[in-house]
C-alpha cells in the first residue's frame, strides 16, 4: 500500500540529501581506493558499481524488514484508515526532511545517535575484506556497509515502516538507494565539483521547496479525498 508518487520523492530525497550521505561516508573514497593502484579505470569503476550494488542492496533488503514490521504492527486497523494515516505520515516526514535541507533543524542526527550499537557489531566485519582487490569483495563490503548509522537512511527506513508492506517498503529504499548513487558512485572520479554543487545554497533550497510544496500538496489532497468521501457518504444515504 504504497502512496502515489512515493517513489518518486524517495528517489528525490536520496539525491538531493546525499551531500549528507558523502560526509557521513568520507572513507567510502579510501576504501576504494585501495584497490590495487595499477588497477585500470575501468576495472575501478567496476569496483565502485559494485560496492554500491551491494549497499543499495542492503537499503532493500531493511526496507523489506521495516514493512513487514510495518504490516504487523499496524495489521489491526482498517484498510482504508492506515492508508489515510500513511499519507499523512508521509507529509510530515517530507515536510520535516524539507526543513532539514533549509538547515531549520538537524532530526537527523538523532537517529543516527541511536543506531550506533549496530554499527558496533557490524563494522569489524569490514576489516576482513580490506582492501578491496575485486569486485566481489567491492559488493560485499557495500552489504555491511549499507547498515551504517546514517540519519538520512534511517529517516527512509521509518518512511518505509509506514508502507506496510514488505514489497513497498523495499521498493521505496530501492529508489532511496538509486538517489544516492550519482553522488557516492563518483567519489574519487568527479567528487569535488559534485560536492559543491550539492552544497550550494541555492540547490538546498530549491530541493527543499520542491519537497516541501509536494508535501503540501499532499496533505492538501488528503484533505480534498476526505471531503469527497463524506459528500459521497451522504449522497448515498439520501438514497
Amino acid at each position: 500500500m504504497l502512496l502515489e508518487g512515493a517513489f518518486f520523492s524517495a528517489l528525490l530525497m536520496g539525491f538531493f540529501g546525499s551531500s549528507h550521505c558523502m560526509a557521513m561516508c568520507g572513507g567510502i573514497a579510501g576504501i576504494l581506493s585501495q584497490a590495487d593502484t595499477k588497477t585500470s579505470f575501468t576495472r575501478k569503476t567496476k569496483i565502485a558499481i559494485a560496492y554500491n550494488i551491494g549497499r543499495i542492496t542492503s537499503y532493500s533488503f531493511i526496507g523489506l524488514l521495516a514493512g513487514t514490521i510495518g504490516l504487523l504492527a499496524f495489521k489491526s486497523i482498517d484498510s482504508a484508515s492506515l492508508y489515510q494515516y500513511s499519507r499523512i505520515f508521509t507529509s510530515i516526514f517530507m515536510l520535516a526532511f524539507g526543513f532539514y535541507l533549509l538547515g531549520w533543524g538537524n532530526f537527523l542526527v538523532v537517529l543516527e545517535k541511536k543506531a550506533q550499537f549496530l554499527w558496533k557489531k557490524i563494522s569489524p566485519l569490514t576489516k576482513n575484506l580490506l582492501p578491496v582487490k575485486n569486485i566481489f569483495q567491492a559488493f560485499l563490503v557495500g552489504l555491511l556497509w549499507g547498515w551504517l548509522p546514517c540519519g538520512l537512511v534511517y529517516s527512509a527506513v521509518v518512511w518505509s515502516l509506514s508502507t506496510s508492506s514488505p514489497i513497498n517498503g523495499a521498493l521505496l529504499m530501492l529508489f532511496f538507494g538509486l538517489g544516492t548513487l550519482p553522488a557516492l558512485l563518483t567519489i574519487g572520479i568527479a567528487s569535488e565539483k559534485l560536492v559543491k554543487l550539492k552544497n550550494s545554497a541555492w540547490v538546498r533550497n530549491i530541493s527543499a521547496g520542491i519537497i516541501i510544496v509536494y508535501a503540501i500538496l499532499h496533505l492538501f489532497s488528503i484533505s480534498l479525498f476526505q471531503q469527497q468521501a463524506v459528500h459521497s457518504h451522504m449522497m448515498h444515504m439520501g438514497h
